[in-house]
Order: structure tokens, then sequence, then C-alpha cells
């Protein structure tokens, strides 16, 4: 049983409490000020929360966005930059006098290649020049120097080896699983060495599978298997991506990502294989 002076001493216990403060020479806590304290680690854990809360909505927002953005997108790697040759050489057997060009070379339509003196042709009754100046067809690339000055060339021999840059693709390999997602006309874009920015190009046409030889005996290796497995897929340059793709090497490798969204209701692409 508590003494009525028990009970006195615990009555007072918080005025002695205060009256302690302010003999320290601390003013007594406020009872508002208490109750303002007590709230503030409950607001620091709500914010927090919140805070946490946003921040894992945002991430999974942006996770989200990305596999969409990825689902919308067939990625071919080793897309390799390819170039029709365009051999040039002269009408008759000689030797190359002169080599006016150096490999990647860029040239013009008309321009001066090379000089070759021809030898005699006895079976020819007119008169033909003893030189020939070989001139560039088309506007293009040199890819190779086939005859260096002072080397005999037959007849139908080449020179000179150029590319045309109008007939500059890239071929990648594909999957029949990827190619049902791809149509005629998709909008792509290339990147890789070289490439300070994509390149658009557009899916062209897929090139027919070529079987293996049936007369041959010889078991494909896993590698050839897989190779016959796939289609290749040229995509061509847009109009206004020529030049950029006419300043690289051809046999480059590159990544091609085709936006699957566009060219809908275009012809699908595995038509196209034959």
């Amino acid at each position: 049983m508590t003494s009525v002076v028990e009970h006195d001493r615990l009555e007072q216990s918080p005025q002695s409490f205060d009256q302690a403060h302010q003999v320290a020479g601390d003013p007594a806590p406020a009872p508002g000020k208490r109750t303002l304290r007590s709230r503030i680690p409950a607001v620091r854990t709500f914010l927090v929360t919140v805070a946490l809360l946003a921040g894992a909505g945002t991430g999974g927002a942006y996770v989200l966005n990305h596999r969409l953005a990825e689902s919308a997108f067939v990625t071919l790697h080793d897309a390799v930059l390819t170039a029709d040759a365009l051999p040039v050489g002269s009408t008759g057997a000689g030797v190359v006098t002169e080599v006016l060009v150096t490999e990647q070379t860029r040239v013009a339509v008309g321009q001066e290649l090379a000089r070759v003196r021809l030898a005699p042709d006895p079976s020819v009754a007119r008169r033909q020049p003893t030189v020939e100046t070989l001139r560039a067809p088309v506007s293009g690339t040199v890819s190779k120097v086939d005859i260096a000055v002072g080397g005999v060339l037959a007849v139908g021999e080449p020179v000179i080896t150029l590319y045309d840059h109008s007939k500059l693709s890239f071929a990648a390999k594909a999957t029949e699983e990827e190619l049902r997602e791809l149509r005629l006309g998709m909008a792509a874009q290339i990147t890789g060495p070289g490439l300070d920015r994509p390149v658009p190009v557009v899916v062209d046409h897929v090139q027919a599978r070529i079987g293996p030889d049936p007369l041959s005996e010889a078991p494909l290796t896993e590698e050839q298997k897989a190779e016959h497995e796939q289609l290749t897929v040229v995509l061509v340059p847009r109009t206004d991506a020529v030049d950029t793709v006419s300043a690289l090497v051809p046999g480059l490798r590159f990544t091609a990502d085709i936006d699957t969204k566009t060219a809908a209701g275009r012809t699908p692409a595995v038509n196209g294989a034959g």
C-alpha cells in the first residue's frame, strides 16, 4: 500500500524533473516540443518509405519500358558490309606502265586509273593505240590494285578492282524464328567500328538458301549445320546514308537493330527467301 508521502512524491516528480533542469541552467522543455520531438522519427520513417516506394516504381517503369523497347527490335550481329566487285582491265594483253590510284582511293566516274602499253596484235590490220588509259566506269572506291607497274596482263585480266558506292549493303545471318518477325522495308540502324552515330538502313531482301552439295558424301560439321539453318538478310543504306557507308571498308562487321514496328502490312521477309 502506497503511503500518502510516497503518493505526494510521485505526483511531484515531474515538477522536480523540471526544477532539476532549471537548476542545471537548462530551460524546461515545453509539453508541445516534447510531442513534436517524439513524432520526428515517425515522420522521417514515413518520408523514407515514400521515397523508396517512388524509386521502386520509377525503376519498375524503366525496366518495363526497356523490355518493351527490346521486344520491338530484332538484333542481328555480324552484319558484314559487302560490295560488288567491279574489275577494270584493258582491251588487250600488255604491260602496265602507270598506276594512278592506290587502294581505298575514292574515284569519280571517268577518272584515270592506270595506263597499259598494249602488245601488237598481228590479227588486227588496222592501227591501234600503243597505250590504253583505263578509266573508272562508275564512281567508287579502289578495293585492290591487281597488277603493279611493270606487270604483264592477259586479255580480260583486271588491273584495278573497284566497288560501287551505290551497291553497298550489309549482310547478316538470321534464324527462321528471327525472320518471322521481319518484313521487307523495315527500318534498321547499323552501329559498329568507324561510325560515330547509327546509320539508317532498310531490310531489302533475304537471300535464298543454298543447300549442301548432294554429290558430296562428306558430313556437315556442327558449324556448317548452323550456317545452313540460317538465312542472310540484306540491308541497304538509305539514300541520305550512302556517303557515310561509302567511307567504310567492305568486310568489316557491324550490328543491325531492326525496328519491327515499322513497315506494317509489307511483305514478310520469309516470303522473300525463295
